[in-house]
């Protein structure tokens, strides 16, 4: 398999996001809840339907954490990612990514969440895991061990951060190692190792390309560029693409290689 690329609509500063996704011109698409319309109503998500059909979705959730000191908003959490599947099943997405809160989970926690796996694996939506922007290798891996059916956003912005902050835990390379049977889906950007930027993917101190040279992308199913806007997504889609078709397709023609980055293939 090779990763298609593809844009996140965190970069589309209109209510109406979805009416504009024909301009950007990528079919590859994480809808972010956090940023972008996406409501709990049939009648709402009929008419988004008719705006992204074609289109290669996953959805980001919307919600921050899941599981709170506060046992009314722990309850929240896990309603909404059950909707959130729902949503995803209404339209038509088959990867869900999701955060969980900077500590480790308790065996009930484990218990109630293992219950919305199970969820998504009856709607057949592939539901991943993706650490925060500042975490700890222990962490993640607790996570992984703890759901073998789980599947990891790897976002290399988070990963450089946490690492220049001294979070992580490791070096990113040990890290890489433990976790790359696992990722199925990255996130990318680029930072200077002290906050999220959200850079371009030249404009940080992260190797990326090391990186990437360091994990089986056969097992990649996407890559999504999450920076800060349109621009950004343009030069780093093209060095994304470069950077994909010399690892994967040397021999085959620029148009077919790139219409299948784009997801258009």
């Amino acid at each position: 398999m090779i990763p298609k690329i593809g844009i996140t609509t965190q970069i589309i500063n209109e209510a109406k996001w979805y009416k504009c996704l024909n301009s950007l011109g990528y079919q590859t698409v994480e809808i972010n809840r956090l940023s972008s319309k996406l409501f709990l109503d049939m009648y709402f998500l009929e008419k988004v339907k008719r705006y992204t059909r074609g289109y290669d979705l996953s959805i980001h959730s919307g919600t921050r954490g899941v599981f709170h000191p506060n046992a009314t908003f722990t309850n929240a959490d896990l309603a909404v990612l059950t909707a959130e599947l729902d949503m995803c099943s209404i339209l038509g997405v088959e990867q869900f990514v999701f955060h969980l809160n900077c500590e480790m989970l308790t065996v009930e926690n484990k218990k109630r969440l293992k219950d919305v796996i199970n969820y998504a694996a009856d709607l057949n939506i592939m539901m991943m895991y993706e650490s925060d922007s500042n975490f700890t290798a222990h962490d993640t891996y607790d996570v992984l061990e703890s759901f073998n059916d789980l599947g990891y956003v790897l976002d290399i912005g988070h990963l450089n951060n946490s690492s220049g902050k001294r979070l992580l835990g490791c070096d990113m390379d040990d890290f890489i190692r433990n976790v790359k049977s696992r990722v199925v889906y990255i996130h990318a950007s680029n930072n200077c190792g002290t906050r999220d930027d959200h850079f371009g993917l030249n404009n940080g101190t992260l190797d990326w390309e090391h990186i990437l040279d360091s994990l089986d992308l056969s097992k990649v199913n996407k890559i999504i560029i999450e920076v800060r806007n349109i621009a950004m997504v343009k030069n780093s889609f093209g060095d994304l693409e470069s950077y994909i078709m010399s690892r994967f397709m040397l021999n085959s023609p620029l148009k077919m290689v790139s219409g299948f980055l784009h997801g258009g293939v």
